[in-house]
Formats: structure tokens, C-alpha cells, sequence
């Protein structure tokens, strides 16, 4: 019909309840443990036609608080149009998209370790790859590969501290 008045607000239709009833904002705000913030943001209409779950559930502890059936303030709620973003559901959107950008990177993060971890854990070891070789008698091998010629031993290291024996005297 066109001659219908416009539908009050979800928000000023509990504003307006909650004067019928003679409660003042801070009698419900014990009442239902909602900051104060959020019942005035909700009177005022700030949160006027967003259906998410925590609007959902300040318009039904309200509507209970208030003695209405809860179940008709939320569809009250549902039916409203979104209003346009105003500044502050813009930075809300930002923020979340923020974090949703974090969460996605941090993701593909986790990802690529898994992956790189999985990858250096199976790829073949270089050392495996070479050509064992077996020698039985190793010294004896290197002797026969030096054509039987035995290097001289090295003199051993005397101690600094000792002197070297002295000739014997020779007789005459």
C-alpha cells in the first residue's frame, strides 16, 4: 500500500520499546550484559540492517530483555535493506580483508615448508651415488699400485726435552 507509514528501524524500534517500558540504557545493559557502546550503536541505527550473527544475537538478547518474542525482532532485522557502506563498514571490510590477505599468506607459507621439507627428505644423497670401493688389504693394495716400492719410514719425533745420545769414544 502506498499510504503506509515507513517501518521504524530495527534499532529505533527497540529504542522506542525499551522507553515504552520505562528502562533506561543502563538498567539494560545489566540486564543483558551488552556494553553500553553497542546497545546506543544499536538504538542509534549504526547497526541497522547488518544480518550477521552478533547483531542477530544483540537484537534477540534485547528483544528478550525487553519482553518482545525475539524470533519477530530478528526478522524485523532481516527484512531491513543494507543500508550503503559508510566509512566505518568500509574499514571493517578492509580489516577483515587484511587479515583474510594474513591468513592466506601464512597458508601458502606452511605449504611451501611442507612441501621443501617433503622434497629434502626424499632427494637422493649424493654419496650414495658413488661407487663404493673395496679394499681388503689397503696397504698392501697401494704398494702393488706404486709399482712394490715401499716409501722410507719417517724418522719418529724426538721429545725437545731430550738430547740425542752422544757418540761412543772410539779406541785407540
Amino acid at each position: 500500500m502506498t499510504g503506509d507509514p515507513p517501518r521504524a528501524s530495527i534499532g529505533e524500534y527497540l529504542a522506542q520499546q525499551r522507553k515504552l517500558r520505562g528502562i533506561s540504557v543502563d538498567e539494560l545493559c545489566e540486564l543483558t550484559k551488552i556494553p553500553r557502546r553497542n546497545i546506543e550503536r544499536l538504538e542509534s541505527g549504526a547497526l541497522d540492517g547488518v544480518a550477521d550473527g552478533f547483531v542477530r544475537g544483540f537484537v534477540r538478547t534485547v528483544a528478550t530483555a525487553l519482553g518482545l518474542d525475539p524470533a519477530e525482532a530478528v526478522m524485523r532485522l532481516m527484512q531491513e535493506p543494507d543500508p550503503d557502506p559508510g566509512p566505518e563498514r568500509g574499514l571493517l571490510r578492509a580489516q577483515h580483508l587484511r587479515w583474510l590477505g594474513v591468513a592466506l599468506a601464512t597458508l601458502a607459507l606452511v605449504l611451501l615448508w611442507k612441501l621443501g621439507s617433503a622434497w629434502w627428505s626424499h632427494r637422493p644423497d649424493p654419496v650414495d651415488e658413488l661407487p663404493l670401493l673395496h679394499r681388503h688389504d689397503a696397504v698392501g693394495e697401494l704398494v702393488r699400485e706404486r709399482g712394490g716400492q715401499t716409501p722410507a719410514p719417517a724418522p719418529a719425533p724426538m721429545p725437545s726435552d731430550e738430547q740425542p745420545p752422544a757418540d761412543p769414544p772410539a779406541d785407540q
